[in-house]
């Protein structure tokens, strides 16, 4: 038998690379099981709906935005019309948000055959722009049945694609609430608004709507909002949570994955089944590559079960279509059968039609020319600056509500895990070990510490990985001391924090696309789960600063906290939430959460956005408040652009002190002389 190396760290209990992903899923499928076991103790119809107007309810709150609730008032400016001979088009710009314009093409019958008015249907395009197929043929279809139709460009397509980018700016909302579904929802309902104002339209049966894909997405949500969308015919629109993006893998859109989205109980299923019972024809393409048909059966069963329920089983209905991810000719002429049997049930019947000839019109044909104006990355930034004011206790309490269960996960703690003695490294002992919390979740941590204890401890994270620094004579070696002659040696406990070090996970086979990355999926799916990656990092910070206290009996004054880049940040958020330590020293961290929603081309890694963290304490803010003196070294903005003379501005306080040039061996000796004051 091969003799073992003399040193090993100790075993992980399982895969380090897969253990962030596996914490993801496993909440937030505990969490879709929650809502389903709340489903099976329904019995009688008025409890679901009961249930369903609950599933309104906080749906409605998540999406929450004045706007949505104001009277529906607007702009509108004609860009001009076109006869296409079979239907005709309009195009003009209509104002959804104040400042927000969409560009509007109404779709109308030949008046020769179809007198008006026309019942309406509102199709919001899905992620594209409305052009394609799938968004002009539909209407056609719809317009040769006598219905009048309104497409226009969904955020971040075609003609509004600046500033609402619905991954790269969507995702900015994040630190500040702003949920950008808001954007999707707005244009929609305000298309709603806008067809019931038009004297050609009849809407007394109310508005359809029908969508592919992201426009899917939005039809189901707009009728959860507004009683006026009678009948819905989502297309290619999701499959179960629990496979997709759960555990698939796949970096769905923040839009679709806003903040505590799981933990509030809305898994797809829920939000089917939440609106309002309305006749609702569920398509798909029997080609979907990802939303396959066969899992799209899957996701109806609960809802097909809750319409059966309310006793409305007849107003619920799957069609699978011949074709991939689209919506064909073939799916519209049964949307229009389906909306004449639920709007119009007592209407003369004429035979469906279809038109002579599908016709593509060019793009330009279809513009209207928005200016630009409120966007995602402008209200995620204007939300961003909105002055805010903090104490102490106020950015703490704030701070805890982003960790779940946090007094108990506090109390609970981390424990070491070690493989043998620590090991003799001239001045100091050497010794790897996992802090864990329970068989599923361990943190890789690197230790080295003087035989007597030295002057104290520096805890420290570094995004990049714990032996970063520590390797081939990295400076958290000076920084302990050792080798050092005179002064006090100090310990250095140096953590992989989730998803850094050793925990970084692997990637998914979605990460091949441009949209895809394991900072995207970490940081939404966890998102949605109210347990973001940001989260479970601050409070394991703080855990691991507790684990030093209460293990080695090292007072909280003698404890240094620090880290490296992102590490730094969370860093200093873990002083301001304990409270009492001796100081945080942070290198080359990320200034504010505000900037990466304030910044032209944010480059920080797509968990860095922590859900809600302006409503505690941005940093600036929390180290200013806590008591403990802080150096900031080479802070960067969202950019990854050092400050530089903009430093000694951004972070103030009587305690705090700024280094603006980025952390190296010219800044190493004050970073040194400043340590040594302090442990």
């Amino acid at each position: 038998m091969t003799p073992a190396p003399l040193h090993l760290p100790p075993a992980p209990g399982s895969d380090l690379r897969g253990m962030l992903r596996q914490r993801i899923v496993a909440t937030a499928l505990g969490q879709l099981a929650t809502a389903a076991q709340a489903r099976d103790r329904l019995s009688s119809a008025a409890q679901w709906r009961i249930h369903a107007a609950g599933i309104r309810r906080r749906f409605a709150a998540a999406v929450d935005h004045p706007a949505l609730r104001r009277a529906p008032t607007w702009r509108e400016r004609p860009r001009g019309a076109r006869d296409c001979g079979e239907f005709s088009i309009e195009n003009l710009l209509v104002e959804s948000l104040p400042g927000s314009w969409m560009n509007v093409t109404v779709w109308k019958p030949d008046p020769r055959r179809w007198a008006p008015p026309w019942p309406a249907v509102v199709t919001p395009v899905g992620h594209n722009g409305k052009y394609h197929p799938s968004e002009q043929h539909p209407p056609q279809v719809f317009a040769a049945n006598g219905y009048l139709t309104v497409s226009f460009d969904p955020p971040g397509f075609g003609e509004k694609a600046r500033g609402n980018n619905h991954f790269d700016d969507g995702v900015r909302g994040y630190v500040a609430g702003v949920n950008p579904l808001t954007f999707f929802l707005a244009d929609a309902l305000r298309a709603v608004d806008y067809v019931l104002s038009r004297p050609d339209v009849d809407g007394r049966p109310g508005v359809a709507m029908t969508g592919v894909s992201g426009g899917g997405f939005t039809t189901i949500c707009c009728a959860l909002l507004d009683p006026r969308v009678t009948v819905i015919g989502p297309s290619c629109f999701g499959l179960p949570d629990a496979i997709h993006p759960i555990r698939n893998g796949y970096a769905g859109c923040p839009e679709t994955l806003w903040f505590r989205r799981y933990a509030e109980g809305l898994g797809l299923d829920d939000l089917l089944i939440g609106a309002r019972f309305r006749p609702m024809l569920l398509m798909a393409g029997r080609d979907d590559s990802v939303l396959s048909a066969r899992h799209l059966r899957a996701l109806a069963a609960p809802v097909r079960t809750a319409y059966a329920a309310a006793g409305q089983a007849e107003k619920f209905r799957v069609l699978v279509d011949d074709c991939g991810h689209e919506y064909t000719a073939a799916q519209a002429r049964a949307f229009v059968a389906w909306m004449r049997r639920w709007q119009t049930p007592r209407a003369p019947r004429r035979p469906i039609q279809m038109p002579r000839r599908l016709q593509l019109l060019e793009e330009a044909d279809l513009r209207g020319s928005p200016p630009f104006g409120l966007c995602m990355a402008s209200a995620a930034a204007a939300a961003a600056r909105a002055p805010r004011i903090a104490t102490l206790s106020s950015a703490r309490r704030g701070l805890a509500r982003l960790i779940p269960d946090w007094p108990a996960q506090r109390r609970r703690g981390l424990r070491a895990h070690t493989a043998g003695g620590p090991m003799t490294l001239w001045t100091h002992t050497f010794q790897e070990f996992s802090l864990r919390d329970g068989p599923a979740w361990e943190l890789p941590a690197t230790l080295l510490r003087p035989p007597a204890g030295g002057a104290g401890v520096l805890v420290f994270f570094d995004d990049r990985g714990r032996w970063t620094a520590l390797q081939q004579w990295g400076w958290l070696n000076r920084a302990a001391g050792v080798f050092a002659r005179g002064g006090r040696p100090r310990s250095v406990l140096s953590v992989d924090l989730p998803g850094w070090g050793d925990t970084r996970p692997l990637p998914s086979p979605f990460d091949v696309v441009g949209w895809g990355g394991v900072d995207r999926w970490t940081g939404y799916v966890s998102a949605a789960t109210g347990e973001s990656v940001m989260a479970m990092r601050l409070r394991d910070a703080v855990r691991a600063v507790d684990f030093v206290q209460r293990t080695w009996r090292v007072p909280a004054a003698r404890i240094v906290v620090g880290g490296h880049g992102l590490g730094a940040t969370v860093a200093g958020l873990a002083a301001c939430l304990h409270g009492r330590l001796g100081g945080a020293l942070l290198l080359e961290p990320l200034t504010a959460f505000a900037d990466l929603a304030t910044a032209a081309r944010p480059a920080w890694p797509h968990d860095a956005y922590f859900p809600r963290i302006l409503d505690a304490a941005d940093l600036p803010a929390a180290l200013a408040l806590q008591p403990a003196p802080v150096l900031v070294v080479g802070p960067r903005d969202g950019e990854r652009t050092l400050l530089g003379r903009r430093a000694a501005a951004v972070f103030r306080g009587r305690r705090v002190a700024v280094l603006p040039a980025a952390f190296s061996g010219s800044t190493e000796p004050a970073v040194l002389d400043w340590l040594a004051q302090r442990t």
